[in-house]
């Protein structure tokens, strides 16, 4: 048993590379049994073939982030558990989990130059993880809609994203050194009044624009119309 998953991890860590190097066409079965040193019908015996290998290696640690190593009870809270805290705090963590992951950058430049099955099987990974980090950040907001909150994720998230994958070639942006871990620190710091700006700026909570009362007391639907008030 001992053997069978030391070989796997070999063959999903052989896809990777493969995918880094050479890009999604190509991948094969030959290719990446020849990757990993092995006769390709492992690949099929350890995972069904090449569908299989890919789903075991966007399910894994190595290509994506998981929930918890973004937010996860064991890591350290947000000074300010605001709604706008834990975001600030997800989105500055998805940003160090790529800077970690070279082969994921690799890949993620390929996945912009074309689309297919293999590339579906990764982003739908991506998307599912995504999905329940905002479902638990959600549990933690009680001020803004959870589309807003996407709408922001997504694009604090692409960006920091866009940034990592241009540091590869250019060393900088918009007058930012991508080479400076002093500027990636005021970039982490934005985030945080970005997030911030949002959630002072993000209007009523939800009861209130169905209705419930404000600081007034008085529930604005209930109120009198204007020609029945004392003026």
């Amino acid at each position: 048993m001992r053997d069978r998953e030391a070989t796997s991890r070999q063959i999903v860590h052989a896809l990777g590379r493969v995918l880094a190097r050479d890009g999604f066409r190509a991948v094969g079965l030959r290719a990446v049994a020849r990757e990993a040193g092995v006769d390709k019908r492992l690949i099929y015996r350890y995972f069904g073939g090449l569908t299989g290998l890919m789903r075991a290696y966007a399910t894994g640690e190595d290509f994506w982030w998981t929930v918890d190593e973004l937010i996860g009870d064991d890591l350290p809270r947000p000074k300010e558990e605001t709604a706008a805290g834990w975001m600030a705090l997800a989105v500055k963590r998805h940003l160090l989990a790529i800077r970690a992951r070279p082969l994921t950058q690799e890949i993620l430049v390929w996945e912009l130059i074309e689309r297919n099955a293999l590339t579906d099987e990764l982003a739908a990974v991506r998307e599912k993880r995504a999905g329940e980090l905002l479902r638990r950040l959600g549990e933690k907001n009680r001020r803004i809609s959870p589309r807003t909150w996407a709408a922001v994720g997504a694009l604090l998230g692409a960006g920091a994203t866009y940034l990592v994958l241009r540091s590869r070639t250019y060393d900088f942006y918009a007058g930012i050194d991508l080479r400076s871990e002093r500027d990636w620190k005021d970039l982490e710091r934005t985030i945080d009044s970005t997030a911030n700006a949002v959630e002072l700026l993000g209007g009523p909570t939800r009861g209130e624009r169905h209705g419930k009362r404000g600081a007034s007391g008085a529930r604005k639907r209930d109120r009198p119309p204007l020609s029945r008030r004392n003026v």
